[in-house]
């Protein structure tokens, strides 16, 4: 009995040691796979030519090809109108008939271009060997907090600031512009001419037609 003890003892050790070992060797391959995945996301990304945004044409106030997101989405685009716009609306005291905010997106996939076909928008490049995101900066409808719940109300659901709510239907709604981005659409990458949300407007209808 008392010489059975040590090599139930030896056996167990072995078996751990053995778990040990196996345990290495499946995370081997699991960071084998990771390191794969990451190499072949990077050799994914397009290099493009620093030269095409030294071009007017290929330039936009509302797309920003940068490595460092704007801090709090509040820096704005480099455009005299949308700077001068907001300016001008401050030092009157006047008010919009519906309330917009601004904010970079730098996730943005899939968009509409000129030709209504559904393009892939990529959202990051080489440029000079650094990889940088494609950022839009868009302008949307603000999602105002009503009620204990807080919940938002989505653009196209709340009334415009003052309409005269008895005689008039009235809502606020995203518009859009075109900006030039880089695109991939039928396994070609080139510039496009992608749609993003621009401003917030209203939307006014008449509740009833009679007089």
């Amino acid at each position: 009995m008392r010489s059975s003890t040590p090599v139930l003892l030896f056996l167990i050790s072995v078996q751990a040691a053995l778990n040990m070992v196996g345990n290495t060797h499946s995370q081997e391959p699991a960071n084998q796979n990771a390191g794969t995945q990451d190499s072949t996301h990077d050799d994914l990304i397009p290099t493009v030519d620093p030269k095409l945004f030294n071009k007017r044409r290929y330039r936009s106030p509302r797309v920003l090809f940068s490595d460092v997101v704007p801090s709090d989405g509040r820096s704005e685009p480099r455009s005299p109108r949308i700077r001068r716009r907001a300016r001008d609306i401050q030092n009157r005291g006047e008010y919009s008939a519906c309330d917009s905010e601004n904010h970079w997106v730098g996730n943005m996939t899939r968009a509409t271009d000129l030709g209504g076909n559904e393009v892939m928008v990529l959202p990051d490049v080489r440029i000079n060997n650094v990889v940088k995101k494609q950022m839009f900066y868009e302008t949307t409808c603000r999602v105002t907090n009503r009620g204990p719940t807080h919940r938002g109300m989505k653009a196209g659901t709340t009334g415009c600031r003052g309409i005269d709510n008895k005689r008039w239907n009235s809502y606020c709604t995203n518009t859009h512009t075109y900006v030039r981005a880089l695109t991939s659409f039928k396994n070609q990458v080139t510039w496009r001419f992608i749609r993003i949300n621009a401003a917030c407007v209203c939307v006014v209808s008449r509740k009833s037609w009679k007089h």
